[in-house]
């Protein structure tokens, strides 16, 4: 097929601005140029004299100096020249809701009017075709095409690589996307609103490809690299011992160069083999370097080899999740000679529903509204050339913001009909599940290990074997997991699946049933007693269901007005009374719907199935609703009875666009989930490893083993080891604590905090990363810090300013000496090798904030059974999370680094001693910041 690279005519361009308020913020750079039949033909180029001091960040991202912007020329000046240059041409911007809309904001300014001329915009249109690729900013586009974009951030430069990514998807859809999902994707622009041209756009390379369509067929070249199933069938089947994997001449020192032997992974190896073999629980600390994700794969694959079992193994993050499949097993697959399936599975409303797929397709309008219309076009091209049907693995599509699309295509157990569904042979979750079923391993996360607990094994089903990677996360995340969460959008979704109405259509549940009713040849009586009991229930819903939208509305405007970082606690019934109220009338509706729900299902069981039309869909239908019924009842009877001496009970609100959207969440959690643990766990599962690099306390595991129920099992059946790192952190790593800075609280102690972090960076001229427990107080210090290091051109990089935590670290693993401010997700997880991290301050200890729902309720159920609360909560998770923020610094045998704890704590507070033996490097409290300075300064001169 002829390329479309001719099709338009164009003009790019780009801006850069001191910020994203179209109103408050200025315009300091406009770049654009144009493009004539896929050529740039002309180039236009100017810096804006901004009004105000343009913020040191945006200094820093354009690399624009304050001499540049003194030579600028005014707005109105660069507005009139820009519309001149751009003429009636085609514009065409990377995110033009932003560049268009602040032009046309400051032409309003200037008493002009504004930009009519017809949109493209690349990040739309990449979003629709390139649905596999990391994101779809500008940097990562550029990258997949590769097209060279040194520039980045400065006007000129961005618009050029803008013209040639749109010239390049031009290109991409010309030999991978067939003229009928263009035509597909035509229609549903047409239902969708829009603020660019895209329907334009789409009409004119239909057009295109219908002209030409006959004359070439090319075979796409798409190719999803997102398996989700492992098959290894070696020729030759040789089950070696741990030591012929791990040892000197074994199979890995043959296949890696510069292979070291580490005697921790192999006793740990041991340590998990012996462990399944015997049927114990094993808790084991795997300090950095270990490398335990491969001391626990090889004894997994031997065991479920030999016993031809199943072993679940679950970790805390997507990332390790997704490491540990596409990394870590094809590492394993490619030495040894075992044979194993490993199988990556996620929760059934990851997957998309092949039936609801059909279904929305054939009665589009019925289902979505214009806007989900806009949400839905990012799924196409992904759903034709996935081969999982995962919506994690579509990065265009925003799960948050278009939640109300994907759940009208996403699995539903609900409303699923297993094996009697048209649609089972092309199931993807059915797929995943038959092949999770009969592998030997199955990588999960803890979000679907808990709720398969919950569910009694619905989705795992039956194992004897299960590994728990990034343990130390589980005490935190079980309580909600175990607990139960309630919004707005719970109640409204069902309701939806029940009955809905879109543009005079009905859709759901009740109206399908009415239609099949009609449609049947049931005798009078029961035909009309079906169709009066669905719309009984169409009217009940209708009249009743708005006050579930003033519940959550009400409980939103209160956490607003009351509550702390979004969240109130509630500590009785009697604080909150509109709260009960409400929950009894849900109560009563809930009778009634139910019952009327279970005189259609009574008089549906008597009819015979030959006689009714879609007998089998409707009665699962209903057996689903009335399922829903009967979980939800049980939640608000929870919520309308709480248990506060042994629950956490709170309100919870999220930000919305819609100022009227119920934006409340009521939740409700356990405390304690070491029973829980035990009842829905430990009596089922024979074996389990709790596997961390930060799991015990002081060489003992034993707050963990409290904590998670382990210490109600038999004392002997529960194993534990610690394998110590191989890194020689005597020389590699020393701690200074700043103790001769006032506490914390101290008003003096940000200011001189603040100078000592300067001081430190100046001298140390390394990469630095500072952490901290809030944002404030990171906010605090990059204001006080960052004129100075803009002045001193030091790269600052800063969570929450600009760009994403992922953008950062790469940019700040490039840099070599950057310095990072981050908050909570930094702390762990972070592996950042050699001299771009060899600094790494700590602003405060850190210890949980309190006043946090959980822990305050928690804190207060220790207190009442006469414990101290310090000791046995704040303490111990903070002394783990300070064992995480130090184990960012040292990652190899070759690292060498410096920690500096701003928190005098360490020296003033009678449990500064277990911080200080919580690390295994040295801590050192110089008396002045003198002796600090010395320190830094002697430490990074011998690097």
């Amino acid at each position: 097929m002829e390329n479309m690279k001719n099709l338009f005519n164009f003009v790019v361009v780009d801006l850069e601005t001191t910020g994203f308020d179209f109103k408050e913020n200025e315009i300091i750079e406009i770049g654009a140029v144009r493009y004539l039949e896929g050529n740039p033909e002309d180039k236009f180029s100017l810096f804006i004299k901004p009004k105000r001091e343009v913020p040191q960040f945006i200094k820093q991202l354009t690399h624009i100096t304050d001499e540049q912007l003194a030579s600028g020329t005014t707005l109105k000046d660069a507005l009139q020249k820009l519309r001149k240059f751009i003429g009636d041409d085609i514009l065409i911007c990377h995110n033009a809701d932003f560049d268009i809309g602040f032009i046309n904001s400051k032409l309003k300014e200037i008493g002009s009017f504004k930009l009519e001329n017809r949109i493209f915009d690349t990040v739309e249109i990449s979003k629709i075709y390139l649905p596999f690729i990391f994101n779809h900013k500008l940097g990562t586009v550029t990258e997949y095409f590769r097209i060279e974009l040194e520039n980045a951030h400065r006007a000129i430069f961005d618009a050029e690589a803008t013209g040639q990514v749109f010239l390049k998807l031009l290109e991409f859809i010309t030999q991978n996307i067939s003229v009928k999902l263009n035509y597909r994707l035509l229609e549903i622009s047409l239902m969708s609103i829009l603020n660019t041209n895209l329907d334009y756009f789409l009409q004119q390379v239909v057009a295109h490809q219908n002209k030409y369509a006959l004359l070439s067929k090319q075979e796409p070249k798409i190719d999803f690299h997102n398996r989700n199933f492992i098959e290894h069938k070696p020729e030759k089947v040789v089950d070696p011992t741990i030591s012929e994997v791990f040892e000197a001449k074994g199979l890995f020192s043959q296949k890696f160069e510069n292979y070291e032997i580490r005697e921790g992974q192999i006793e740990m190896s041991r340590a998990v083999l012996h462990n399944f073999r015997e049927e114990e629980y094993l808790l084991v600390e795997a300090g950095t370097g270990i490398g335990k994700t491969l001391a626990y794969l090889i004894p997994a694959i031997k065991h479920s080899h030999k016993k031809n079992t199943k072993i679940i193994i679950s970790t805390n993050t997507k990332n390790l999740q997704e490491q540990l499949f596409y990394k870590d097993i094809p590492t394993v697959e490619n030495c040894v000679e075992v044979p194993f399936t490993a199988t990556l599975l996620k929760g059934r409303s990851n997957y998309i529903c092949e039936k609801k797929w059909a279904e929305s397709s054939l009665e589009f309008e019925k289902h979505f509204s214009p806007y989900e219309a806009k949400g839905f076009m990012n799924l196409i091209v992904w759903k034709e050339f996935t081969k999982t049907g995962e919506i994690s693995e579509n990065t265009s599509f925003n799960l948050k913001r278009d939640n109300s699309i994907w759940k009208k295509l996403s699995a539903d157990r609900h409303f699923c009909q297993g094996k009697k569904c048209s649609f089972f042979r092309k199931c993807y979750l059915m797929d995943i599940r038959r092949k999770a079923e009969d592998s030997n391993l199955v990588i999960i996360n803890h979000h679907l290990l808990l709720n398969d607990m919950k569910s009694k094994n619905a989705v795992l089903g039956e194992y004897k074997n299960l590994l728990i990677d990034e343990a130390h996360n589980l005490p935190h995340i079980a309580p909600a997991e175990l607990g139960l969460s309630l919004s707005y959008a719970d109640i409204n979704n069902f309701f939806s699946s029940m009955f809905a109405t879109r543009k005079k259509f009905q859709t759901g549940v009740l109206p399908k049933l009415k239609a099949d009713t009609t449609g049947s040849a049931v005798e009078k009586a029961k035909k009309d007693f079906l169709i009066t009991k669905s719309q009984e229930a169409i009217d009940l819903l209708e009249r009743r269901k708005y006050i579930f939208s003033e519940l959550f509305k009400k409980i939103g405007e209160v956490v607003e007005k009351q509550g702390r970082y979004g969240k109130l606690r509630i500590k009785s019934t009697e604080d909150f009374p509109f709260i009960n109220s409400y929950l009894s009338e849900f109560i009563e509706f809930w009778k009634e719907i139910n019952k009327v729900m279970m005189a259609i299902r009574e008089s549906l069981s008597t009819i015979s199935s030959k006689v009714f039309k879609n007998y089998i869909t409707n009665l699962d239908n209903v057996d689903g609703v009335l399922k829903r019924l009967g979980e939800f009842n049980d939640n608000f009877h929870q919520l309308y009875n709480p248990e506060f001496k042994d629950f956490a009970y709170w309100l919870e609100n999220f930000r919305v666009a819609d100022d009227k959207y119920p934006n409340g969440i009521l939740n409700y959690a356990p405390l304690n989930v070491n029973q829980l643990m035990n009842d829905l766990l430990y009596k089922k599962v024979k074996s389990i490893v709790f596997t961390s690099a930060t799991i015990a306390i002081r060489g003992k595991f034993k707050y963990y083993a409290n904590r998670m129920g382990l210490d109600l099992l038999d004392k002997d059946f529960v194993q534990e080891k610690i394998v110590p790192s191989p890194f020689d952190f005597d020389k590699q790593a020393i701690v200074l604590v700043s103790g001769f800075l006032p506490e914390p609280r101290d008003r003096f102690f940000s200011a001189q905090s603040i100078e000592l972090i300067k001081k430190s960076v100046e001298i140390s001229k390394t990469g630095t990363m500072v952490l901290f427990t809030s944002y404030k107080d990171l906010n605090k210090v990059y204001e006080e810090i960052s004129e100075t290091f803009y002045k001193e051109d030091i790269q600052l990089l800063t969570q929450g300013k600009g760009i994403g935590r992922t953008a950062m670290l790469k940019e700040f693993k490039l840099n070599k000496s950057a310095v990072l401010l981050g908050t909570n997700s930094f702390w762990e997880g972070i592996d950042v090798p050699g001299e771009s991290l060899s600094l790494l301050i700590l602003y405060k200890l850190p210890f949980l904030v309190p006043t946090e729902p959980i822990t305050e309720a928690y804190l207060e159920k220790l207190r009442s059974e006469g414990k101290d609360s310090f000791m046995h909560y704040m303490l111990p998770n903070a002394l783990l999370k300070y064992r995480q923020g130090f184990g960012r610094l040292i990652r190899n045998k070759t690292d060498k680094g410096l920690v500096l704890v701003l928190d005098n704590r360490i020296l003033t507070k009678f449990y500064g001693k277990y911080f200080k033996e919580t690390v295994p490097a040295k801590t050192i409290i110089p008396a002045t910041t003198i002796e600090i300075y010395d320190h830094i300064g002697k430490w990074f001169m011998a690097v």
